[in-house]
């Protein structure tokens, strides 16, 4: 049982743990604000001139009621003097609350540019093992509406509070000069409004980071719904998939009511009851003045006017706290991807001298799971050419995953041309070793494009790549060869062609080391021919792993290694495991060649 003070322990851990999350978001947020101090110092700078323009306003009525109206003073040139000051101020003030808008709207957009960018290339380079759990519907959100969110915290929350800030302090520097006692009763609006404020963080935080975080639910929601329609149309799932996103678009929307009740109750309408109350005492407290004989006319319509202005930038800055709280929820989320521990690669540019591979005693399992591979041994020779093959389980693409250095070798050696794994960087890995997955990834680009990759190859290095994939002369017969656009998917070539395009572009790194992860699984035979041709001719000159549940694409492999449940249980060329008379693989064989027979009998019927 836990103890009272085990848990007090805990929760002082989580506390602590939750002051620390916010420190990290609050600099992530506000270290934007100094990294261009010219630009804030020029922003700062804009908006004092304009508050002073708005307060020197009431200033310049009240001089002009007392000195001149009242008194019955209304000689033209000052007056006209006093209306050019006046008119003056006033579009002076409204020029410089403009371009001191545009300066604070540059800060901002600089700053969600940065983290957006940030946030791009921590993702890309985050673990294998994140994306295991992670929700591309709530990536995308934390990327663009998180971000969103950010750049209102700038200029909706920052340039608002600060405007504001000085504004206020001009006003009440303009009631102290006016009458410093009508000023102090203006001025006992600030701690009711801090306390306004106080009490919407504390009513309205948690509830904000709630809804964003229904919000993300609601992204990853759609993106799945609308990523899987074929089999949820085709499984009738349609009525459960609703009343899932009904759900979660009824607690957004309970989420974002609280929010507003918060805001409605404590920020404009509490602001405005004690506004109507101050004034109600000032024009009380003016009352006495007058029957005292000391009061003039032009202060009291300064002080209302002030008042008027300064009620208003108080409910501003409560009011805005709610886009604060929304900046600080998702800065929060933003602070946590990119806290995201990234993949840790040698340090040095190990070159891959060849395509030798050493698998000693290697167990691999997925978090705290069972082991998928158990005291895996294997050795593959340079230029050699090995299918690893198995039942769905078996350890095949996790084998795969572990050579790409998706994850982290914990247990056993691998080492690859001569060298434990872990002395490669990212770099030296990728150049040494090609992936061709089972689904080809296509850009809407052109060829050479697709091919390239954005590694600056030359166009004899991409022609090379092409003809050693059998790719090359199907490219010169497109309507613009090397540069013709293949439109999204790739949809002006084959499914073979573009299986040939992705060999190509692996190819075109000249790794030392190709995977094959099911690479024919899902075409037909004419296609899996054109492949095996491309595959051939590569045969002998780079080692070549093949994954493969179509055991017709690897009969002709150096070694066959079958993996069941994470262990070999057969090894051998084809020859070698056919001869096996109660053998796994000659049983799986089998089995795809009768179904293979069955297929072409209906066809040819």
């Amino acid at each position: 049982m836990t103890t009272d003070t085990e848990q007090r322990g805990t929760n002082a851990q989580a506390k602590s743990a939750e002051q620390s999350s916010q420190r990290s978001t609050f600099q992530l947020l506000f270290s934007y604000v100094l990294a261009d101090k010219p630009l804030l110092y020029k922003s700062l700078a804009l908006l004092v001139l304009a508050t002073i323009g708005d307060v020197a306003g009431p200033m310049l009525a009240k001089v002009f009621i007392d000195d001149y109206l009242l008194a019955g003073n209304l000689d033209p040139q000052p007056l006209a003097l006093l209306l050019i000051a006046y008119l003056v101020l006033q579009v002076s003030s409204a020029a410089l609350r403009y371009m001191q808008a545009l300066s604070f709207t540059k800060m901002a957009l600089s700053a969600v540019q940065d983290i957006r960018r940030r946030v791009f290339e921590r993702v890309v380079r985050l673990p294998m093992s994140y994306f295991d759990h992670a929700r591309t519907g709530q990536l995308v959100s934390r990327i663009t509406n998180d971000t969103e969110a950010i750049k209102d915290l700038y200029v909706q929350f920052l340039s608002n509070v600060l405007g504001n800030v000085l504004l206020l302090i001009g006003i009440l520097i303009a009631m102290a000069i006016l009458d410093i006692k009508l000023m102090l009763i203006a001025l006992g609006l600030i701690p009711a409004v801090l306390l306004i404020i106080y009490l919407y963080q504390k009513i309205s935080g948690k509830v904000v980071a709630e809804s964003r975080a229904l919000r993300s639910d609601i992204n990853a929601n759609l993106a799945e719904s609308i990523g899987g329609m074929t089999v949820l149309q085709a499984t009738n799932q349609q009525p459960r998939f609703g009343a899932k996103f009904a759900a979660l678009n009824d607690s957004y929307y309970l989420a974002r009511m609280k929010t507003i009740k918060a805001s409605g109750l404590l920020l404009r309408p509490a602001i405005s009851f004690m506004s109507v109350m101050v004034t109600v005492l000032l024009l009380y407290v003016f009352g006495e003045q007058v029957i005292s004989g000391v009061a003039e006319i032009g202060v009291l319509y300064a002080f209302l006017n002030y008042m008027g202005r300064f009620t208003e930038p108080l409910a501003e800055i409560t009011q805005r706290f709610n886009l604060y709280q929304q900046a600080m929820a998702a800065g929060d989320r933003v602070a946590t991807l990119l806290d995201e521990p990234q993949q840790h690669y040698g340090e040095k540019h190990q070159q891959m001298l060849d395509g030798s591979i050493k698998v000693n005693q290697l167990s691999f399992a997925y978090g705290e799971g069972a082991p998928v591979l158990k005291n895996l041994n294997l050795t593959v020779p340079d230029g050699g050419f090995y299918a690893i093959v198995g039942h769905t389980g078996s350890g095949k693409s996790t084998l795969l995953s572990l050579l790409l250095d998706f994850y982290p070798v914990a247990e056993g050696q691998l080492r690859i041309g001569g060298h434990d794994i872990n002395h490669y960087n990212q770099q030296a890995l990728r150049d040494g070793i090609g992936l061709i997955p089972q689904e080809p990834f296509i850009l809407a680009s052109s060829v050479f494009d697709n091919i390239d990759m954005g590694r600056g190859l030359s166009q004899a290095q991409v022609e090379q790549a092409a003809k050693a994939a059998d790719l090359h002369h199907t490219i010169e017969r497109l309507s613009e060869g090397y540069q013709t656009n293949l439109g999204e998917g790739g949809m002006r070539l084959s499914t073979g062609q573009r299986q040939q395009l992705v060999i190509a572009r692996a190819l075109a790194a000249q790794p030392k080391i190709l995977l094959l992860d099911e690479a024919t699984a899902n075409v037909d035979s004419e296609t899996e021919q054109v492949v095996q041709q491309a595959l051939d001719k590569l045969r002998g000159n780079i080692t070549i792993i093949a994954v493969a549940h179509r055991l017709s694409t690897i009969s002709h492999a150096d070694e066959i290694v079958l993996l069941s449940h994470g262990q070999i249980s057969e090894r051998g060329s084809h020859q070698q495991l056919m001869a096996i008379a109660d053998g796994t693989y000659r049983a799986m064989y089998q089995l795809q060649q009768q179904a293979a027979r069955v297929e072409q009998a209906e066809q040819s019927a």
